[in-house]
């Protein structure tokens, strides 16, 4: 063999190598190896995540310490290759239900959670830019809900939104704004004043479109089930005219006996891109995944359908929209017990895959170093990468926090906005006037609306991190394959 096909040979192997490398990850899904958050000795929380305009993740979570009977919120944040020391921003003698992050216009970055069994929510906020030092948080303040958990957001309009589950005698779904940061708050709004007797509203996802439209999914279960007793259903409101009036909560599914549907597990989560708001929740004879969607802002829905297969299991799911409006939904479900990671594009979602093994059927009895993955709580930075949290079970007294991360190589990054100078640290604002809730008529049982049908397409390829790449180094192979059989069949001749 001469010198010259020597060096085609070895330059095609070089080359189909560099293809190939890509498909490996691929294969690995491309996800970094988990990263533990949480601190030794502390049982952690589930994250709250939200990534900012310049470039960074902030990360939320709490840590109860039983030895001194104290609970921190803890804080990190990850610029898309490291994350930071985590540091104690808040301590509290309380157990925390939740924290709820946004970041607005200006950069700043704002925070409001529950603690307590009665749902005292609290109030801070400083600058996204210089978060991690303790002294440029603001003083908490005392917001004057009963909220057990609270959502908090924040519109173009600087706007303040919050939707919370009232756990009192009260119960139910509530809203207040605030015009004048946090200053004061309008009177509580139910949301569903015709919560049936003896429900209680769970799982709440509450998201503003990109014209500051409110939505809002939930589900109800019962204060004292019974043996055989599912009496189980999903609802969903909107208000489009940013929080002022609230539609009558919609109906998106609910308990069926005689198909075996059920939704003691619903733990509906609601993700909204432009106008379309999604809803994935776990329902039938084992939890499997039911998807309906609205493309009109919530007015009208399609007919629920049952996604991804055979998997089953809820150990409550997450949902993220990237930089070009494609949906992607992670949920801990089964078998193999894993992450699982899928994706909705063009009206259609991908083959799920595996992100993150945890066991197989028959083995999960021990799971040995690998963690449980409850709570896969997503969100996209810099709009081409996923970032992923995931922990231990809720019940483990060892409860860890862990986070990973995959670039998506078919998008490019979104621009950053320039990081601002340092400003002087806020000064705390006042507490609120008390508010007591509006009172609203006494509950009646709701009747289902006809849900107007839309059909889903069915499951097609999603592009890898590799794609770009692959696509790249395709015509060069080709032509490289056919410089060589070229070369070949003369020599044959010759």
């Amino acid at each position: 063999m001469s010198k010259q096909r020597i060096g085609l040979f070895l330059l095609a192997l070089w080359l189909l190598s560099i293809f190939r490398i890509p498909l490996a990850q691929a294969q690995g899904n491309g996800w970094s190896e988990p990263y533990r958050l949480s601190s030794e000795g502390g049982k952690s929380s589930e994250a709250y995540m939200v990534a900012d305009q310049y470039g960074n993740v902030h990360c939320f979570w709490t840590e109860a310490f039983f030895q001194s009977q104290r609970t921190a919120i803890k804080y990190s944040r990850f610029d898309g290759a490291t994350w930071t020391k985590p540091n104690d921003i808040y301590l509290t003698g309380l157990e925390i239900k939740n924290v709820s992050p946004a970041v607005d216009k200006q950069g700043i970055l704002h925070i409001a959670w529950s603690e307590g069994l009665t749902g005292i929510v609290y109030y801070s906020y400083a600058p996204a830019n210089n978060a991690l030092s303790v002294q440029s948080w603001a003083k908490p303040i005392q917001i004057d809900i009963p909220a057990r958990p609270v959502n908090f957001r924040i519109d173009s309009k600087g706007v303040f939104h919050i939707l919370y589950i009232d756990p009192t005698e009260e119960t139910g779904v509530y809203y207040v704004r605030s015009e004048d940061k946090a200053l004061t708050w309008t009177e509580p709004l139910w949301v569903d004043p015709d919560i049936p007797p003896g429900f209680i509203p769970d799982s709440l996802s509450f998201e503003l479109d990109e014209t500051d439209g409110l939505h809002a999914a939930w589900f109800y279960g019962v204060r004292e089930r019974q043996e055989g007793d599912h009496p189980d259903f999903i609802r969903y409101a909107h208000s489009l005219d940013g929080g002022i009036t609230w539609s009558a909560p919609t109906l998106l599914d609910q308990h069926r006996d005689e198909i075996d549907h059920r939704l003691a597990a619903a733990s509906p989560r609601l993700i909204v891109q432009e106008q379309n708001v999604h809803v994935i929740w776990a329902a039938g004879s084992l939890p499997y995944r039911f998807h309906s969607y609205s493309t009109d802002a919530g007015i009208t829905w399609s007919t629920p359908a049952q996604i991804f297969g055979s998997l089953h299991g809820q150990a409550f799911d997450g949902l993220a929209v990237d930089g070009i409006g494609r949906l992607h939904f992670f949920g801990q479900i089964r078998y193999p017990m894993g992450i699982y990671h899928m994706y909705w594009d063009q009206n259609r979602w991908s083959k799920p895959w595996l992100v993150y093994w945890i066991a197989d059927e028959g083995s999960e009895a021990d799971f040995g170093e690998r963690v449980h993955a409850h709570h896969t709580v997503p969100v996209v930075r810099a709009g081409n990468q996923l970032v992923l949290a995931f922990g231990d079970g809720p019940a483990d007294p060892n409860r860890r926090l862990f986070v990973t991360y995959r670039t998506l190589g078919d998008i490019l990054p979104l621009e950053s906005a320039p990081t601002p100078i340092l400003t002087a640290t806020p000064i705390p604002m006042s507490t609120p006037t008390p508010n007591q809730p509006t009172p609203m008529p006494s509950p009646t049982a709701t009747t289902a609306p006809i849900l107007q049908s839309s059909e889903v397409q069915p499951l097609g390829p999603i592009p890898g991190p590799d794609f770009a790449i692959r696509v790249a180094l395709l015509p060069t192979l080709l032509i490289l394959a056919g410089a060589m059989m070229i070369q070949f069949l003369y020599k044959r001749r010759s």
